[in-house]
């Protein structure tokens, strides 16, 4: 059984480059990887991305046809010391999307970035941050890789828990992006203007790791423990032995409490 999208990114083109006309928007039929080809001030689009980048290198895979695969390129008026916890406000961005096209409000969110239903990932975000061409600016790239209607075979042929994004009604794929694209400007502009403690506010509500009891592995080092929440500066943070641990890194597994 296959699940072909019917959509036509191309066909939004115009649609996109109107509604955003202060940045530049490329649709590709292919590429090797929005993240590596992605121009300053640009979003480039791509239909298949041969050798997308997911988290740790691996890849990810985004079939012709069936999936969301973007690179924003952005900078801001904030050094890399100032955005921390940045990292949350792109997945953010993805669940309110979600939400404008009717999905209710749930726990999609796997700190810092990933976007899993019923402990099946469906989307994942990478962010690189470079210095900018003026003094206190930050060059950010946001990755964004969205499973959207993967086939059947596709979703087997990968080696962990996947599904495709839980939208019982799905826009076109131009339209989620359209939308994506204006959720993800007002987040920049509210970042730039509060910092990160509105989003600190909202990851609760959406928050996938309540509940459980937390296996961190960062390089040779594994870290057990109770999930305490994220800290003002975005961290995870694991109560180990009574005591508050923060992490800035690393890769969850989840534990029932």
């Amino acid at each position: 059984m296959t699940n072909q999208c019917r959509d036509d990114l191309f066909s939004y083109a115009q649609q996109l480059q109107h509604n955003h006309p202060d940045i530049r928007i490329d649709i590709v039929a292919q590429t090797d990887s929005t993240q590596r080809q992605v121009k300053p001030n640009s979003v480039l689009i791509a239909d298949n991305q041969q050798s997308g980048v997911g988290r740790r290198g691996n890849h990810w895979l985004s079939p012709p046809g069936q999936a969301i695969s973007l690179s924003y390129r952005f900078c801001l008026p904030l050094t890399a010391a100032e955005l921390s916890g940045f990292q949350l406000t792109a997945a953010l961005a993805v669940t309110a999307t979600m939400r404008h096209f009717g999905y209710p409000l749930q726990r999609l969110l796997k700190w810092p970035n990933d976007l899993y239903f019923k402990q099946h990932k469906f989307g994942g975000i990478l962010i690189y941050l470079s210095p900018g061409k003026e003094r206190q600016s930050t060059e950010v790239t946001v990755g964004i890789g969205l499973n959207w209607c993967l086939s059947d075979e596709a979703l087997a042929s990968i080696d962990q828990a996947v599904c495709n994004i839980p939208l019982k009604i799905k826009p076109d794929r131009g339209l989620f992006i359209n939308q994506l694209l204006a959720n993800l400007n007002q987040a920049n502009q509210r970042f730039c203007d509060h910092g990160l403690t509105p989003f600190l506010e909202e990851w609760p509500n959406q928050d996938s790791l309540l509940g459980y009891r937390l296996k961190l592995q960062q390089g040779q080092q594994t870290i057990t423990g109770d999930y305490a929440g994220l800290s003002p500066r975005g961290e995870l943070q694991i109560r180990v032995k009574g005591e508050i641990q923060r992490f800035d890194s690393g890769e969850v597994t989840l534990r029932p409490l």
